[in-house]
């Protein structure tokens, strides 16, 4: 992630007025009622260690900033070590030293660290010895969101070499919550909408459509309410919505409604084009429903040409394409995967709604992600296995790990940042009857 980028992300969260307070705020506020129960007195030094200097220069910045509200006058050292710190802020004059290592781990920031006191008393003579208080330990931690996600990303190594001679980078994925959403989603699509090269994450709704940006900050929204009713609607929210390119166009197409639209990002607002009678699964891929039915009809049409892919399942709930791959996934959990879409499908089976498929590592093919195939997992599980010229689920998964509470029934992938790696985007249900997206990076620390 370029340091730009960091800048902008961290400068967009603090400048929104009407947002919430972000994680790295949160985290600060904490911190700093802990430094000041300690009573240091001022000045003082504050020194912070951890694998992401990005994320590290961030929280430096707001602590420091609420170190010297309180009027301590904070002094922030540049050290090699948290024991060379305490020589370095006795040389800049400073009474106290906080010292803090900052990570993100396991969906959550944490900074770990003390206050000590550095004032040496005169009869100690060349022995600095510590004055017996300010004597604290310093544990907080918080949930993580989307822009300490990005802030923690580390700087990607340089391109890997071909898979055969280079081993991709292992996954390990951290999670946060992006948005919520009033109501549940119904699909999921990614793309470049603004022309940043970054794409932006749209929802499709019952009754809606939403465009958030990659720090969960919303866009644009439009109703589709306008549209005539469907003769044969869906119990639970379900649609198709899709990304199209030149120019950059929004296809949605809800089972609420008779027929889709095509929307045009202009000016923060979301303005009709055309109308769309067929099921945009992708920006290149065609289907229909299955009239009253969460699913889609066993016909696809790919590309210009509208080939048909064959050996479609008699109905599916999943259509993901990724890097000339396409996966399918019927409601049973059974799932038909493309190596290409000329080939003939590899059956797969233990499969979730909640599928896709995305390169999250970087090596050029595409992983396959993957939720919990019982109707109601508690809790839902992510999974991602390898695919290459085939696919199985069962294997040993490249990652796994539990996402929050709801039925994730969407997964999406998305360059959300300069890196690499592609980061997830699941959709889910909460049981409460709203929505949220849960967002998923590879590198974090």
């Amino acid at each position: 992630m370029s340091r730009a980028l960091a800048a902008s992300l961290l400068l967009l969260a603090l400048s929104a007025p009407a947002a919430p307070d972000t994680a790295l705020e949160r985290l600060a506020d904490a911190v700093a009622t802990d430094v000041r129960a300690a009573r240091p007195e001022a000045p003082v030094a504050l020194f912070l260690s951890g694998s992401a200097p990005e994320l590290r220069r961030a929280f430096e910045t707001l602590l420091a900033s609420r170190l010297a509200s309180a009027g301590l006058a904070p002094v922030v050292l540049e050290a090699p070590s948290a024991e060379a710190s305490e020589a370095l802020a006795r040389e800049k004059g400073a009474r106290a030293l906080v010292r803090l290592t900052l990570g993100v781990d396991a969906g959550k920031v944490n900074a770990r660290g003390d206050v000590v006191g550095t004032w040496v008393n005169f009869w100690s003579g060349r022995t600095p010895t510590r004055p017996p208080a300010p004597a604290a330990a310093l544990a907080r931690s918080v949930e993580a969101d989307a822009a300490s996600l990005a802030l923690a990303a580390v700087t990607p190594p340089p391109p890997p070499l071909p898979p055969s001679s280079a081993e991709p980078r292992p996954l390990r994925l951290v999670g946060a919550p992006l948005t919520h959403l009033p109501t549940p989603p119904a699909a999921l699509a990614t793309g470049d909408l603004t022309g940043d090269g970054l794409d932006e994450v749209v929802v499709l709704t019952e009754h809606a459509v939403h465009v958030f940006a990659a720090n969960g900050h919303l866009l644009a929204e439009r109703s589709l309410d306008v549209l005539p009713p469907n003769t044969t609607p869906t119990r639970e929210p379900f649609g198709a919505v899709a990304v199209l390119a030149g120019p950059p166009r929004i296809a949605a197409f809800s089972t609420r409604f008779a027929h889709g639209e095509v929307l045009v990002l202009e000016n923060g607002a979301l303005r009709f084009a055309t109308r769309m009678e067929a099921v945009p699964l992708d920006a290149e891929a065609r289907g229909a429903f299955v009239p009253g039915q969460t699913a889609f009809a066993p016909e696809v049409r790919l590309g210009p040409g509208e080939q048909r892919l064959a050996g479609t399942p008699a109905r599916f709930t999943t259509f993901s394409a990724a890097l000339s791959r396409v996966l399918l996934v019927q409601p049973d959990g059974m799932g038909a995967f493309y190596p290409r879409p000329s080939a003939a499908p590899i059956a797969l089976s233990g499969l979730g709604a909640g599928s896709a498929l995305g390169d999250l590592d970087g090596d050029g093919s595409p992983e396959l992600i993957t939720t919990s195939p019982e109707l109601q997992p508690s809790p839902d599980m992510l999974r991602v296995f390898k695919t290459g010229e085939s696919a199985s689920t069962t294997q040993e998964p490249l990652w796994q790990g539990a996402l929050p509470p709801g039925r994730a029934l969407q997964v999406v992938t998305a360059r959300l940042d300069n890196s690499p790696y592609r980061a997830v985007v699941v959709g889910l249900t909460k049981p409460d009857g709203t929505g949220e997206l849960f967002l998923l990076r590879q590198g974090a620390p």
